[in-house]
């Protein structure tokens, strides 16, 4: 799950289970000359935290079939009556120092870089699109963040299945990068729908957690440069920016830095996360205005425990949604259910001091929710959980304390934008689930072979590179795979945590491709082609539907025709071929001024025009 830092503290950590992008950067690398005398101080995009996060669940009691035919003829019909409304070298280039003057600094001398891409925000997915585009493209590569020298400070979770798959596609040795590996995950959904409280739903799936420090060094390449400052970049109009930080123009862009120096780049990409400032995300001429995001948010750290973990060993715990801790006070019980949270626990093995403590990671997690449930209540709950079960934190031993922010959903980037967003910026968070990092991985060789082709094209145009970028994001196949995934988030929402409890022990009781492919969400990754198309997600959902409480699913037939009335045919057309695809984000070269209109009659009067006044003259 994506989320970037848009909080004011020290890059809050993503967690073991999402996947993200934080903005730091690159080891052995070459460094620009730095001054630090920029008055537009900028508020730092670099701070990225991309991150993907995971939620689902199992089991299921009965629903009757009709539900689904029935709520989709409503969500059809209304549909259509949207749509008529709607209609209505890698080798570093000498700094060439020129004459200029450019605002505010009269008759100084203006320091001018190149490069062939300039990637601002040094998380995972600026770092790994700048290896790409370096290493296998042969591209001159800028990579700018404030953070680029530190740590990635979020932990990342991901199915052993999804991270095999990556390595398979960009053979990047990351099987290496890897700590701790678990073969099988388990979710308590006990307390409704005549589950028993303790009753653990097991899934035989393994699951891992990424070493940072190990995934970073492995994408840092020594033919990327590094910039470490902010960019004081806001975007005010499709390719039009507050100040002189960023300019376009037919052959590329110009970036403001420090110290009167530039940056004159081919391409721009913007990797600084979900609430970027450098891209817009606006719906594309007569889409329907999308949803606004929901929020991912979670306090988690890592202890020790004396004694009972409560929680197995051998298995990561992806949910415990039971609310039995919070019974001595009827009120914050009754607020949990409205507002539901769930632990998630990793257990990462003995403590090296020889104690037989165990070292594990617990997280409270609010799954998606707008206005997000605050930091303080997760933290809250998570002790009060912790206390109930028996668990012994070992005083003083809290480290790596995590306050996640991931916001999901929203609007895609708006199209015609010179700058390609990637990772967060582009939207790629898992509207359902907050999942990411994989997500990104999984784009990255066809985002940069877009890139790559376009500049080793002969006939490069940015506008048309950077529509080729968007084109390998969001194809109209993607935009559809993520509008069933929209109204997914948009569901969970409205349900308490008897809903969440029903709907997840449905979910994980699926046949697994379905509800991994569900998770993963990305064309490559393990049963995404079971989401592919408009029939396999139809099918996936009757076959949820008929494992869901018949409560819950009436619930999702009345959620079905609510988000069509509110936001249009996006959902309809994601199950059905009724309505179209999305639209594309393709690039139509601009006519020239003598093609426009009918050229052949005013070329005939110009003729015309001519001839009389020739005849006049003689």
């Amino acid at each position: 799950m994506l989320a970037e830092n848009v909080l004011g503290m020290a890059a809050p950590q993503a967690h073991p289970k999402r996947s993200g992008s934080v903005c730091n950067a690159c080891f052995s690398t070459l460094r620009l000359p730095l001054t630090s005398t920029l008055t537009r101080q900028a508020a730092g995009i670099g701070a990225s935290i991309e991150r993907h996060s995971l939620r689902t669940s199992r089991g299921g009691r009965s629903a009757g079939t009709f539900f689904w035919p029935a709520s989709l003829a409503v969500a059809v019909g209304v549909g259509r009556c949207w749509r008529g409304r709607a209609r209505q070298h890698q080798q570093r280039a000498k700094p060439i120092v020129v004459r200029a003057t450019p605002p505010g600094t009269p008759g100084a001398e203006a320091q001018i870089d190149e490069a062939d891409v300039t990637i601002v925000g040094a998380g995972p997915a600026g770092t790994l699109l700048a290896y790409l585009m370096a290493e296998r493209y042969g591209k001159s590569v800028c990579l700018i963040d404030r953070n680029a020298a530190k740590p990635w400070p979020n932990n990342y979770g991901v199915w052993q299945e999804e991270w095999d798959a990556l390595e398979a596609k960009l053979q990047l040795g990351l099987l290496d990068c890897l700590d701790t590996q678990w073969k099988v995950t388990d979710c308590y959904f006990g307390g409704s729908w005549d589950i028993p409280v303790e009753e653990c739903l097991r899934v035989d799936r393994p699951y891992a957690r990424v070493d940072r420090t190990k995934l970073k060094k492995k994408l840092q390449s020594f033919r990327v440069r590094v910039i470490e400052e902010s960019l004081d970049i806001e975007v005010v109009a499709t390719n039009v920016y507050g100040g002189d930080s960023l300019r376009h123009d037919a052959e590329g862009s110009t970036v403001a830095l420090s110290g009167n120096r530039y940056l004159r780049t081919k391409m721009v990409v913007d990797a600084t996360g979900s609430e970027s400032r450098i891209t817009r995300r606006l719906p594309a001429a007569g889409e329907p205005p999308a949803p606004k995001p929901g929020f991912q948010i979670a306090y988690g750290f890592e202890c020790l425990v004396d004694g009972s973990t409560h929680y197995k060993p051998e298995a990561m715990t992806l949910f415990d949604y039971r609310t039995d801790h919070l019974s001595f006070d009827p009120e914050w019980e009754s607020r949990a259910e409205r507002t539901p949270t769930f632990m998630y626990a990793m257990p990462l093995g003995s403590a090296p001091d020889g104690s037989g403590a165990q070292r594990i990671f617990f997280e409270e997690t609010s799954l998606v929710a707008r206005p997000g449930v605050s930091f303080e209540e997760c933290k809250k709950r998570c002790f009060a959980r912790l206390k109930h079960l028996g668990v012994n934190v070992r005083p003083g031993t809290i480290t790596d304390e995590e306050f996640c922010y991931i916001p999901m959903g929203g609007p895609l980037p708006e199209p015609g934008q010179r700058v390609v967003a990637f990772g967060g910026a582009a939207a790629m968070v898992h509207p359902s689930t907050g999942y990411q990092l994989c997500r990104m991985m999984a784009a990255a060789s066809e985002v940069a072979e877009a890139l790559g082709s376009a500049l080793g094209s002969a006939d490069f145009t940015p506008d048309a590179a950077a529509a080729a970028a968007y084109s390998a994001i969001w194809s109209p196949a993607n935009q559809a795979q993520r509008d069933f995934a929209v109204f997914g988030g948009e569901f969970l929402m409205t349900l308490d945590v008897a809903g969440l409890r029903g709907w997840f022990d449905g979910f994980f009781r699926l046949p697994e491709p379905l509800w991994a492919g569900f998770l993963a969400g990305w064309p490559t990754l393990p049963g995404n082609e079971n989401h592919e198309s408009w029939w396999a997600r139809l099918t996936f959902g009757v076959q949820l539907l008929v494992r869901i409480p018949w409560e819950v699913a009436l619930r999702l037939v009345g959620g079905i025709a609510q988000y069509t009335i509110t936001y249009g045919i996006p959902l309809v057309r994601s199950v059905t071929p009724l309505l179209g695809e999305p639209p594309e984000y393709a690039w139509v070269a601009p006519t020239a001024v003598e093609e426009v209109g009918d050229p052949v009659a005013k070329r005939e009067a110009r003729a015309m025009i001519a001839a009389g006044h020739n005849e006049k003259a003689g």
